[in-house]
């Protein structure tokens, strides 16, 4: 299986170079080493892109690190940051496909890019992928030594990713999006589907007749039995089931603060596009 290394380029071109060896350390040696960075004519990105190459070139077996040019000169406004997401969601689509590991790393460029790589990551990683953050001591970050050496303190530290599916990322409907906002809107429509399945299906008739009534208006359980002609032991029973059925479906905390809110808020939102 292909392994990835994927990497932005900022001013401090090392962290390309000490990451990919910490990486091997780690015997997660990656395969493909990958360099983004914005096309600006900057003396110093061109500096940073021969520093790394010639850092990798000094290495029999390392391999030739590919460089890939962002359509933007920099990562800064609204628009730049979603040319950059969408080349990075490309990038990591065409990357995992095959299916292959991925070593990610955003330490270098713009602190935006990072936090926009991260979403991506999310949508598209699956367990075996990794996110890394950078961590070296001054005296070696300062140094701008391109390789280790005895006494160096540096240090890949995992940035942690919940996994949101059953099945890999991969596979899924978002995975097959042409960018992380088309992405985002499959994942939205499936988390509206879901809401609409335990509605429908898991809920009693009885049951969704209480749950509409509850977040149409805040009200009490007496409120509610005489506006559904019922006694009030049996709507806080019946309430007691829906909050049961929406824990063990939704994966809910115990609290019944907590499903009273996701009961309002959530399913709040559901009966109030589907109610006349």
């Amino acid at each position: 299986m292909n392994h990835h290394f994927i990497a932005t380029l900022g001013t401090e071109p090392q962290i390309v170079a000490i990451a990919y060896q910490l990486l091997t350390r780690a015997q997660r040696t990656p395969t493909a080493v990958t360099v983004l960075h914005t096309r600006r004519p900057a003396p110093w990105l061109a500096a940073a892109i021969e520093r790394v190459t010639d850092a990798f070139a000094a290495q029999p077996a390392w391999p030739t690190p590919r460089f890939v040019v962002l359509d933007v000169d920099d990562v800064i406004t609204p628009a730049e940051l979603t040319c950059y997401g969408d080349q990075l969601f490309r990038l990591l689509k065409t990357c995992l496909a095959p299916p292959a590991t991925v070593d990610l790393l955003l330490a270098g460029g713009r602190k935006p890019m990072a936090m926009v790589g991260l979403s991506i990551a999310q949508m598209l990683f699956g367990p075996e992928d990794r996110v890394w953050y950078l961590y070296s001591d001054e005296a070696l970050r300062t140094s701008g030594r391109m390789t280790l050496a005895e006494g160096d303190h540096a240090q890949l530290v995992e940035i942690p990713l919940a996994q949101f599916t059953a099945a890999p990322p991969r596979l899924t409907r978002a995975f097959a999006a042409d960018n992380p906002t088309a992405a985002r809107s499959v994942i939205d429509a499936q988390r509206q589907q879901q809401l609409r399945h335990f509605v429908e299906h898991e809920l009693t008739p009885t049951e969704r007749e209480v749950a509409a009534l509850m977040v149409s208006e805040i009200m009490t359980v007496a409120e509610a039995a005489r506006r559904l002609h019922k006694q009030p032991k049996t709507v806080t029973n019946q309430l007691s089931e829906i909050y049961s059925k929406m824990e063990a479906y939704f994966g809910l905390q115990a609290q019944v603060g907590v499903k009273r809110e996701f009961l309002r808020k959530e399913l709040g939102d559901y009966f109030g596009s589907h109610l006349p």
